[in-house]
């Protein structure tokens, strides 16, 4: 027998996957803070179905158009034929706290997104690899979008879980639709500032920080912006107010559908000033 014959045949190595590593990678490593907002909305469009019938001997309209009206946007109406567990919902869900909550999860994985990986030095081995600057950016943003429809999916599952499972649960879903979009323009704007923090920032905690501290000021903005003419130009600078998601469930109305185009336009200057920042920065420094 000849030494070639005798020598144990070598295993062949499997390639890598190429395609989406960075993307993949970087949901797992936002896995916890995701997980944890969807186990929230779940919880919170739970309790709203359970806790239905007690909701049924409350004056809702004082609520709307008292300080949660504020959080509405200010003045807001039930609709004629808006469902109790529609308006309930929108209120313990849909206000612009669903920004400062579930959008600032998202702004923290955003802003700690790339800084992160500067911070522990994972960003250099990464970029040794085939994959380059431009392309670790742009699947990191996509990564975060898909976080954030992860969490628009959860929130309607939830809904239509709580409609099978509890008595008189119903929704138009036209209009819940409608108000998710809202959602989803407000969470796009929220995923861009974050990408650009992050692209400016070299450690996690503080990019993720300074990204979540946007939000508040958004939050408040839209807070204080409602709650009075004086301040009232306040609320143009946050994305809720022309993305106002509970206005649109609660009311059944979606009036001047274009404002859509303010959040969705911010959040792209802000994704791509980060990604051109990261292209021209020095991450040795």
């Amino acid at each position: 027998m000849s030494a070639e014959a005798a020598a144990p045949a070598l295993r062949v190595a499997r390639p890598r996957a190429r395609r989406f590593t960075v993307l993949a990678a970087t949901l797992y490593e936002s896995r916890t803070l995701l997980g944890a907002a969807c186990g929230y909305i779940v919880i919170i469009g739970l309790l709203v179905g359970l806790l239905l019938p007690a909701f049924k001997t409350l004056n809702l309209q004082i609520y709307l158009t008292g300080t949660l009206g504020s959080l509405l946007g200010g003045g807001a109406t039930l609709g004629p034929n808006t469902p109790l567990f529609a308006a309930y919902l929108a209120l313990e869900l849909y206000t612009s706290f669903f920004m400062l909550l579930f959008g600032g999860v998202l702004a923290y994985a955003a802003g700690a997104s790339i800084s992160r990986n500067i911070e522990d030095g994972t960003l250099d081995l990464t970029l040794a690899r085939p994959v380059g600057r431009v392309r670790l950016y742009l699947e990191k943003w996509a990564a975060m979008l898909v976080g954030g429809a992860l969490i628009l999916v959860v929130s309607l599952l939830t809904a239509y879980a709580g409609t099978l499972f509890f008595p008189n649960a119903t929704l138009h879903w036209t209009w819940f639709l409608l108000g998710n979009l809202d959602v989803a323009v407000m969470l796009f704007a929220v995923v861009g500032m974050g990408m650009l923090v992050s692209a400016v920032t070299s450690a996690g905690r503080a990019g993720g920080g300074a990204a979540v501290m946007v939000v508040v000021f958004w939050y408040f903005c839209q807070t204080f912006g409602s709650a009075g003419d004086r301040l009232a130009f306040l609320q143009y600078l946050g994305p809720y107010y022309y993305a106002p998601s509970s206005h649109v469930i609660t009311t059944e109305q979606w009036t001047d559908p274009w404002k859509l185009l303010v959040p969705v336009a911010a959040g792209l200057v802000f994704g791509l000033a980060g990604l051109v920042y990261f292209r021209r920065r020095d991450i040795t420094a």
